[in-house]
């Protein structure tokens, strides 16, 4: 699985689903209070903190982050959503996650309050991609079906 765009290596694939980004904020942020769901701009005064270089999760919430005014909390940078989580929870600054990134059985801080955004909401899309000499080639296709078949408004199937 991967998130879209990809350049195109010869690989199959098969669309997913299109997954919400949230904003996770330390408790007690003055964000927590503003009016819900948020609107993009309302983090355009925000320094953002993001995974490092590498990471697509990181040029996606880049993108948002242009499209909404931010910036980057550049002096830090994490490894892992779980080190995005932590410094969120230690009040470091606040982070853009996947929708999937907060949901059961992922554990989340109670020192951190996941906000949604108004629609249209930034979002990504996911894909799943094979060799054509997989000899699952054909077991693929069906697997991608039973993987858009996630509980309704968790996120939005693809065709």
């Amino acid at each position: 699985m991967l998130a879209l765009p990809i350049a195109d290596f010869g690989f199959l694939s098969a669309p997913l689903f299109r997954e919400d980004f949230v904003l996770a904020v330390p408790k007690g942020h003055h964000l927590a209070s503003a009016p819900q769901p948020l609107k993009l701009e309302a983090i355009a005064k925000e320094n953002v903190l993001l995974l490092e270089e590498g990471h697509c999760l990181r040029q996606q919430a880049l993108s948002v982050c242009q499209l909404a005014g931010a910036g980057e909390r550049s002096e830090f940078r994490a490894t892992s959503l779980e080190t995005l989580r932590q410094m969120v929870a230690a009040g470091v600054g606040v982070t853009l996650l996947p929708e999937l990134a907060v949901q059961p059985p992922v554990p989340m801080s109670p020192d951190i309050e996941i906000l949604r955004f108004a629609d249209p909401a930034p979002s990504r899309e996911l894909a799943m991609f094979w060799r054509d000499t997989s000899i699952y080639a054909s077991l693929y296709p069906r697997l991608a079906e039973v993987m858009r078949d996630l509980p309704e408004g968790l996120v939005e199937p693809i065709t």
